[in-house]
């Protein structure tokens, strides 16, 4: 199962922005962060490859999650700002969780 699904311009803008940050080890965790009215929400760590790791390499930028949460969204997207409609780099599960959102507001229905 391939873990991230990067085009080259997301690459590009990524690695700039972990450079811009001095971030000096390209080894990236992708966390669950929780749902948001919008669905799934994604967040990164810079961190080392734990035993049992989904772990994809690419180029000198090593990504990873635990392997739950590839099985349950089965990998992720980077898009880059332009590949976003101008609103900034964005990384999406590849599926989605049906009727997707919180239960919080009247919108997510």
């Amino acid at each position: 199962m391939k873990l991230i699904d990067i085009t080259e311009e997301a690459y590009k803008e990524f690695k700039n922005f972990l450079d811009e940050n001095e971030i000096k080890e390209y080894n990236i965790r992708i966390n669950f962060a929780g749902n948001s009215c919008s669905g799934p929400a994604f967040n990164i760590s810079v961190d080392t490859p734990k035993e049992g790791d989904v772990v994809e390499k690419v180029k000198d930028i090593t990504f990873m999650t635990e392997k739950d949460i590839t099985d349950e969204f089965g990998g992720f997207v980077l898009l880059s700002t332009e590949e976003n409609n101008g609103r900034g780099m964005s990384l999406r599960p590849l599926i989605e969780p049906e009727g997707g959102g919180c239960s919080s507001c009247p919108g997510c229905h």
